[in-house]
Protein backbone atom coordinates (compact mmCIF):
# COMPACT_ATOMS: atom_id res chain seq x y z
CA UNK A 1 0.00 0.00 0.00
CA UNK A 2 1.75 3.14 -0.73
CA UNK A 3 2.25 5.78 1.85
CA UNK A 4 -0.77 8.26 2.17
CA UNK A 5 -2.91 7.03 -0.15
CA UNK A 6 -6.70 7.08 1.54
CA UNK A 7 -8.65 4.22 1.26
CA UNK A 8 -11.91 3.24 -0.03
CA UNK A 9 -15.18 1.96 1.82
CA UNK A 10 -13.62 -1.55 1.49
CA UNK A 11 -10.27 -1.31 2.39
CA UNK A 12 -11.03 0.72 5.33
CA UNK A 13 -13.70 -2.22 6.73
CA UNK A 14 -10.95 -4.89 6.26
CA UNK A 15 -8.19 -2.60 7.98
CA UNK A 16 -10.26 -2.46 11.18
CA UNK A 17 -12.28 -5.24 11.14
CA UNK A 18 -15.41 -4.07 10.97
CA UNK A 19 -18.64 -4.50 8.70
CA UNK A 20 -19.70 -1.72 5.50
CA UNK A 21 -22.60 -0.71 8.09
CA UNK A 22 -20.68 -0.27 10.96
CA UNK A 23 -17.82 2.17 9.45
CA UNK A 24 -20.55 4.46 7.67
CA UNK A 25 -22.68 4.24 11.48
CA UNK A 26 -19.24 5.57 12.91
CA UNK A 27 -19.19 8.16 10.22
CA UNK A 28 -22.64 9.14 10.68
CA UNK A 29 -21.82 9.59 14.10
CA UNK A 30 -19.36 11.64 13.76
CA UNK A 31 -17.12 9.99 14.87
CA UNK A 32 -14.87 9.19 11.94
CA UNK A 33 -13.84 11.46 9.45
CA UNK A 34 -14.11 11.12 5.57
CA UNK A 35 -12.92 12.76 2.24
CA UNK A 36 -15.08 12.25 -1.10
CA UNK A 37 -13.13 12.27 -4.58
CA UNK A 38 -14.59 14.42 -7.31
CA UNK A 39 -16.76 11.85 -7.94
CA UNK A 40 -18.35 11.76 -4.69
CA UNK A 41 -16.46 8.25 -3.71
CA UNK A 42 -15.62 7.92 0.03
CA UNK A 43 -11.85 8.03 0.72
CA UNK A 44 -10.40 7.15 4.15
CA UNK A 45 -7.25 8.90 5.17
CA UNK A 46 -5.08 5.98 7.23
CA UNK A 47 -4.08 8.47 10.03
CA UNK A 48 -7.79 9.05 10.73
CA UNK A 49 -8.61 5.50 10.73
CA UNK A 50 -5.87 5.07 13.37
CA UNK A 51 -6.83 7.33 15.53
CA UNK A 52 -10.50 5.94 15.19
CA UNK A 53 -8.99 2.39 15.92
CA UNK A 54 -7.54 3.70 19.29
CA UNK A 55 -10.18 5.45 20.35
CA UNK A 56 -13.20 3.14 19.88
CA UNK A 57 -11.03 0.10 19.93
CA UNK A 58 -12.49 -1.08 17.29
CA UNK A 59 -9.40 -3.16 16.34
CA UNK A 60 -5.59 -3.57 16.36
CA UNK A 61 -4.33 -1.51 13.72
CA UNK A 62 -3.02 -3.30 11.00
CA UNK A 63 -2.65 -1.60 7.35
CA UNK A 64 -1.48 -4.77 5.77
CA UNK A 65 -4.49 -6.88 6.89
CA UNK A 66 -7.00 -8.39 4.40
CA UNK A 67 -10.02 -9.98 6.47
CA UNK A 68 -11.45 -9.08 9.44
CA UNK A 69 -11.26 -11.64 12.97
CA UNK A 70 -12.05 -15.15 12.05
CA UNK A 71 -15.91 -15.24 13.37
CA UNK A 72 -15.22 -19.11 15.01
CA UNK A 73 -12.18 -18.44 16.98
CA UNK A 74 -12.13 -18.31 20.42
CA UNK A 75 -10.58 -15.38 22.63
CA UNK A 76 -10.36 -14.50 26.35
CA UNK A 77 -13.03 -11.59 25.72
CA UNK A 78 -15.39 -14.15 24.04
CA UNK A 79 -14.62 -17.07 26.37
CA UNK A 80 -17.51 -17.03 28.90
CA UNK A 81 -20.29 -15.82 26.54
CA UNK A 82 -19.33 -18.93 24.14
CA UNK A 83 -18.80 -21.16 27.21
CA UNK A 84 -22.44 -20.69 28.28
CA UNK A 85 -23.81 -21.58 24.72
CA UNK A 86 -21.93 -24.29 24.73
CA UNK A 87 -22.67 -25.75 27.96
CA UNK A 88 -26.51 -25.29 27.16
CA UNK A 89 -25.89 -27.38 23.83
CA UNK A 90 -23.93 -29.91 25.16
CA UNK A 91 -26.79 -31.40 27.87
CA UNK A 92 -29.21 -32.32 25.36
CA UNK A 93 -26.26 -34.18 23.36
CA UNK A 94 -25.34 -36.30 26.10
CA UNK A 95 -28.56 -37.11 27.60
CA UNK A 96 -29.73 -38.10 23.83
CA UNK A 97 -26.87 -40.31 24.13
CA UNK A 98 -26.96 -41.75 27.56
CA UNK A 99 -23.20 -40.38 28.29
CA UNK A 100 -21.78 -39.07 31.08
CA UNK A 101 -20.20 -36.01 29.96
CA UNK A 102 -19.53 -33.96 26.68
CA UNK A 103 -17.31 -31.00 26.52
CA UNK A 104 -15.45 -28.67 23.57
CA UNK A 105 -12.26 -27.63 22.62
CA UNK A 106 -12.03 -24.69 20.57
CA UNK A 107 -8.42 -23.28 18.87
CA UNK A 108 -7.21 -20.20 20.35
CA UNK A 109 -4.15 -19.02 18.81
CA UNK A 110 -3.91 -22.29 16.81
CA UNK A 111 -3.68 -24.25 19.78
CA UNK A 112 -6.85 -26.28 21.07
CA UNK A 113 -7.88 -24.91 24.26
CA UNK A 114 -10.87 -26.41 26.45
CA UNK A 115 -13.48 -24.18 26.67
CA UNK A 116 -16.73 -25.67 28.39
CA UNK A 117 -18.45 -29.13 29.17
CA UNK A 118 -21.48 -30.91 29.97
CA UNK A 119 -21.42 -33.52 33.40
CA UNK A 120 -17.63 -32.04 34.12
CA UNK A 121 -17.19 -30.45 37.82
CA UNK A 122 -15.65 -27.24 38.05
CA UNK A 123 -12.38 -28.91 39.43
CA UNK A 124 -11.98 -30.80 36.26
CA UNK A 125 -13.16 -27.88 33.68
CA UNK A 126 -10.05 -25.62 35.32
CA UNK A 127 -7.67 -29.07 35.45
CA UNK A 128 -8.75 -29.30 31.63
CA UNK A 129 -8.44 -25.49 30.39
CA UNK A 130 -5.09 -25.63 31.91
CA UNK A 131 -3.30 -28.35 30.53
CA UNK A 132 -2.24 -29.41 27.19
CA UNK A 133 -4.80 -30.95 24.63
CA UNK A 134 -4.89 -34.53 25.52
CA UNK A 135 -4.71 -37.37 22.63
CA UNK A 136 -8.14 -38.04 21.64
CA UNK A 137 -8.69 -33.88 20.57
CA UNK A 138 -5.47 -34.12 19.07
CA UNK A 139 -6.16 -36.90 17.07
CA UNK A 140 -9.00 -35.64 15.83
CA UNK A 141 -8.10 -32.69 14.89
CA UNK A 142 -4.89 -33.96 13.09
CA UNK A 143 -6.80 -36.95 11.38
CA UNK A 144 -9.97 -34.92 10.46
CA UNK A 145 -12.62 -37.55 11.79
CA UNK A 146 -13.78 -39.49 14.39
CA UNK A 147 -11.29 -40.69 17.16
CA UNK A 148 -13.29 -43.33 19.65
CA UNK A 149 -10.65 -43.82 22.62
CA UNK A 150 -10.77 -45.34 25.87
CA UNK A 151 -10.80 -43.02 29.52
CA UNK A 152 -8.58 -45.52 31.26
CA UNK A 153 -5.87 -45.50 28.27
CA UNK A 154 -5.81 -42.14 27.74
CA UNK A 155 -6.37 -40.53 30.81
CA UNK A 156 -8.99 -38.72 29.95
CA UNK A 157 -10.34 -36.30 30.63
CA UNK A 158 -8.67 -37.23 34.29
CA UNK A 159 -6.57 -40.51 35.48
CA UNK A 160 -9.70 -42.38 37.01
CA UNK A 161 -11.91 -42.15 34.62
CA UNK A 162 -13.43 -45.16 32.91
CA UNK A 163 -15.61 -45.94 29.59
CA UNK A 164 -15.26 -45.33 26.39
CA UNK A 165 -15.67 -41.87 24.19
CA UNK A 166 -15.18 -40.47 20.94
CA UNK A 167 -13.47 -36.94 19.77
CA UNK A 168 -14.38 -35.86 16.52
CA UNK A 169 -13.12 -32.24 15.04
CA UNK A 170 -15.76 -29.43 14.62
CA UNK A 171 -15.29 -27.07 11.26
CA UNK A 172 -17.11 -24.13 9.79
CA UNK A 173 -16.74 -23.29 6.20
CA UNK A 174 -14.28 -25.85 5.92
CA UNK A 175 -11.58 -24.45 8.29
CA UNK A 176 -10.42 -26.37 11.51
CA UNK A 177 -12.44 -24.79 14.48
CA UNK A 178 -11.31 -27.69 17.67
CA UNK A 179 -12.78 -30.62 18.50
CA UNK A 180 -16.12 -32.45 20.10
CA UNK A 181 -15.68 -35.00 22.60
CA UNK A 182 -18.56 -37.39 24.85
CA UNK A 183 -17.40 -39.61 26.88
CA UNK A 184 -19.05 -42.33 29.72
CA UNK A 185 -20.40 -45.46 27.74
CA UNK A 186 -19.52 -48.72 28.77
CA UNK A 187 -19.13 -50.11 25.75
CA UNK A 188 -17.63 -48.15 22.29
CA UNK A 189 -20.23 -46.05 20.64
CA UNK A 190 -22.18 -47.42 18.01
CA UNK A 191 -21.06 -46.23 14.16
CA UNK A 192 -24.56 -44.43 13.89
CA UNK A 193 -23.76 -42.79 17.66
CA UNK A 194 -21.19 -41.49 16.30
CA UNK A 195 -22.31 -39.78 13.30
CA UNK A 196 -24.81 -38.11 15.58
CA UNK A 197 -22.00 -36.67 17.18
CA UNK A 198 -20.35 -35.26 14.16
CA UNK A 199 -23.61 -34.62 13.33
CA UNK A 200 -23.60 -32.21 16.12
CA UNK A 201 -20.50 -30.85 15.82
CA UNK A 202 -21.70 -28.66 12.50
CA UNK A 203 -24.59 -27.32 14.66
CA UNK A 204 -22.18 -26.36 17.48
CA UNK A 205 -19.44 -24.90 14.51
CA UNK A 206 -22.71 -22.71 13.63
CA UNK A 207 -23.40 -21.75 17.56
CA UNK A 208 -19.98 -20.31 18.38
CA UNK A 209 -19.18 -18.58 15.36
CA UNK A 210 -22.88 -16.52 15.82
CA UNK A 211 -22.16 -16.17 19.15
CA UNK A 212 -18.58 -14.73 18.29
CA UNK A 213 -20.33 -12.43 15.95
CA UNK A 214 -22.62 -11.14 18.55
CA UNK A 215 -20.13 -10.26 21.00
CA UNK A 216 -17.84 -8.67 18.98
CA UNK A 217 -20.82 -6.49 17.45
CA UNK A 218 -21.53 -5.57 21.36
CA UNK A 219 -18.83 -4.89 21.82
CA UNK A 220 -18.44 -2.34 18.81
CA UNK A 221 -21.76 -0.46 19.74
CA UNK A 222 -20.96 -0.10 23.02
CA UNK A 223 -17.68 1.56 21.82
CA UNK A 224 -19.16 3.71 19.51
CA UNK A 225 -22.23 4.78 21.88
CA UNK A 226 -19.77 5.53 24.42
CA UNK A 227 -17.90 7.90 22.55
CA UNK A 228 -21.34 9.42 21.09
CA UNK A 229 -22.59 10.56 24.05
Amino acid sequence: MAVGRRLTVSEASRVLGLSRTTLLAAEEAGLLAVQRTPGGHRRYDPAELRRFAERTGAGTWEPAASDPPDPGSCTDADAPAIAATVRSALRPLAHALETESAGLYLLASGEPRFTAGFGIPRWLAERLAAAPPPPPVTEALGARRACPFDAAETGFPEARSTGHGVAVAVHRDGAPLGALFVLGRRDPLAAAEIHVVEAFGDVLAMLVADERRIVELERRLEAIAALAR
